[in-house]
């Protein structure tokens, strides 16, 4: 019996490849790593602990690889401290928060209906958890009123962050405030972390951000998990860094297989970084405008749609985006329920822009001229098998 529960996962998993390589992945929350990733990810490493020394033995070369890590860090980000131990974008977040607050001090952050992160705080921790006001589009935030906002109620931390992720951040704008009110301004760049390394978004160390943080699975084309950058504040590093060392407070083994696939992704964006990102926003681009042209509904007509790699589809509710998300899937077409499509996977895959003026193509025809979504699987289909090599990395 055991044997054939082995034998079913192994055979949805080759299902599971099979069908992904056939289908248009548009999730902005995803990526896909390089041949040498994943053989990091793969390795020997993944058996072992990966401890502060004095304690376990046999780790002579997984210091040399998270030193190695953190060195590309740091000169990719210009950062002077660097910690690739988060196993995710959200433990990131976590250990600057247990890190830099005491129970009850203020945090600012963005709320989920404006496009921020579900994080419900609040719930879990002894915090006062204010919102960032935001402007009728949702989208957008009302800078005047943030001033206000953290003037008045005196934050440790103001956290700019979204999982919505259509344009830069007011961190130039609001970084004077708050450096006045004696808060920490942090800069949650899981989205828009490879754009950032790449030099083709907002660079929030250089608009006066103290800490940027994130995942590096989703325009970072990493494995999945989290990185910590300070600038130039030690202290702040040290405060943060005591959340992830021994005696640990959220990650304890740190999972050296991925530092090690981390170590080899970093080592490609500051490779092939700004070549990628730059493809990315301009897929992102001609994608929204050609999805425009058709009648397909995309937000932010006013200020040109994106300026990062989502492009978001008007919904009238969740329970309308995920029949959008299902009628896509029935097409091999994959998105999310928020109906926010990302263009770092296509373009990881080697699309460029004449590429997306077809994918705008197959959306008008399943969406607006309500084709069969089989037929339009077999343009899916014939696609994407032009593109099955992953590009911007090293040679295997």
């Amino acid at each position: 019996m055991c044997a054939e529960i082995a034998q079913k996962i192994q055979t949805a998993m080759k299902n599971h490849e099979q069908w992904r390589q056939n289908c248009l992945n548009l999730i902005p929350s995803e990526n896909l790593t390089s041949p040498q990733v994943r053989a990091m990810l793969g390795s020997d490493f993944g058996h072992r602990y990966a401890w502060d020394e004095p304690w376990y033995g046999g780790q002579k070369y997984t210091i040399k690889i998270e030193d190695f890590a953190v060195t590309v860090a740091k000169k990719l980000f210009g950062a002077e401290y660097a910690n690739v131990r988060p196993l995710s974008g959200h433990l990131s977040l976590m250990s600057a928060i247990m890190g830099l607050c005491q129970p009850n001090d203020t945090i600012v952050i963005s709320n989920y209906e404006n496009g921020g992160y579900p994080l419900n705080l609040q719930a879990r921790f002894p915090l006062d958890v204010q919102y960032l006001p935001y402007k009728p589009d949702r989208y957008t935030m009302n800078v005047p009123r943030a001033v206000e906002l953290i003037n008045r109620v005196n934050p440790r931390l103001v956290i700019l962050g979204a999982s919505f992720f259509l344009q830069p951040h007011p961190v130039k704008e609001l970084s004077k405030v708050t450096k006045e009110a004696g808060a920490v301004l942090v800069y949650d760049g899981s989205h828009v972390l490879g754009l950032i390394a790449g030099d083709q978004f907002q660079n929030p160390f250089q608009e006066g951000a103290q800490i940027l943080l994130g995942s590096t699975h989703k325009t970072f084309f990493g494995p999945q998990g989290g990185i910590i950058l300070v600038k130039d504040d030690m202290d702040l590093a040290e405060q943060i860094d005591l959340t992830l060392r021994p005696n640990p407070v959220l990650v304890d083994n740190y999972h050296h297989h991925r530092v090690a696939a981390l170590a080899i992704a970093l080592a490609e964006l500051l490779e092939f970084g700004k070549e990628y990102a730059k493809q990315v926003v301009e897929n992102a681009q001609v994608l929204a405008h050609n999805l425009a042209a058709k009648d397909i509904p995309v937000i932010g007509t006013e200020w040109g749609f994106t300026s990062s790699h989502q492009v978001l589809l008007q919904t009238d509710s969740l329970k309308q985006g995920i029949k959008v998300r299902d009628q896509l899937e029935k097409a091999n077409i994959i998105a999310d329920a928020g109906v926010r499509l990302g263009s770092q996977e296509v373009t990881r895959r080697g699309m460029k822009a004449d590429k997306m003026q077809e994918i705008a193509e197959l959306f008008s025809r399943l969406l607006v001229t309500k084709e069969s979504p089989e037929r339009i699987k077999q343009n899916v289909h014939a696609l994407v098998q032009q593109f099955q090599a992953i590009h911007y990395c090293f040679d295997s």
